[in-house]
């Protein structure tokens, strides 16, 4: 075996060798009563320049760095969360919003994990707060978590097998954190899962693209907000 031909692919390449090899994720069938569309940590603690990872990146002199993740957010991200969300709200399926949020005021029962990467975010700062643009409307549910994985700190299956759930939509950032974890569990937990490519950011294009390939074979099909926003349409 030439490992020298073989050790580097491009992205088209290794995505065309892992359809190939695994096959392709069936379609979730989606429907009004069996889908919910998630909004995952869309707060001022990861998604607002001027706070939380944004203000210690400034501090750091790193904000030129992550200025993709901004422009990617202002330009791109928020608008499409916003053109999906009122398309779920018009289609009547579950809205329910995610955050990093510890139920204690001083972030004491948050994870050693989020502790040490100063993500413990306690309840009612302007970090925990999602951002206006995407935020709640009426009886939506906003669920905290403080774990990666919204599955592993909170009783969201739960409440998605009460509703009747089958299928999620998810949507937020970043791409390879929160959402990738999320995604993932939901995807074992055996929910018809969809990732919209162009309403998720990360901090940087490659860990962005790099995440989304990863889903794509195995976790979730992948999806435009067009084709999101097209689907739930038809759901009227």
């Amino acid at each position: 075996m030439n490992e020298e031909n073989t050790e580097h692919m491009s992205t088209d390449e290794l995505q065309t060798m892992l359809v190939t090899l695994f096959g392709e994720l069936p379609e979730p069938q989606l429907s009004r009563d069996s889908t919910a569309l998630l909004c995952i940590d869309v707060q001022y603690m990861d998604a607002h320049p001027d706070y939380g990872l944004g203000a210690r990146a400034k501090a750091l002199g790193l904000q030129d760095k992550i200025g993709y993740y901004w422009s990617r957010l202002d330009e791109l991200v928020l608008p499409n969360m916003q053109r999906v969300l009122a398309a779920a709200r018009e289609a009547g399926i579950e809205v329910i919003h995610v955050r990093v949020a510890s139920q204690t005021a001083d972030g004491r029962d948050s994870t050693l994990r989020y502790k040490s990467l100063g993500l413990k975010t306690p309840r009612d700062t302007k970090e925990a707060q999602i951002l206006p643009e995407v935020a709640p409307l009426d009886d939506e549910m906003v669920i905290s978590k403080v774990t990666s994985s919204v599955f592993n700190s909170t009783n969201i299956d739960r409440v998605l097998r009460n509703l009747g759930i089958k299928n999620l939509i998810i949507m937020g950032v970043v791409t390879n954190g929160c959402v990738e974890s999320s995604t993932r569990s939901a995807a074992e937990l055996d929910y018809g899962t969809i990732v919209v490519e162009d309403a998720t950011a990360a901090m940087a294009a490659q860990l962005h693209e790099h995440s989304i390939l990863s889903m794509s074979y195995k976790d979730a099909v992948i999806k435009s907000s067009d084709q999101v926003v097209l689907a739930l349409e038809s759901l009227k």
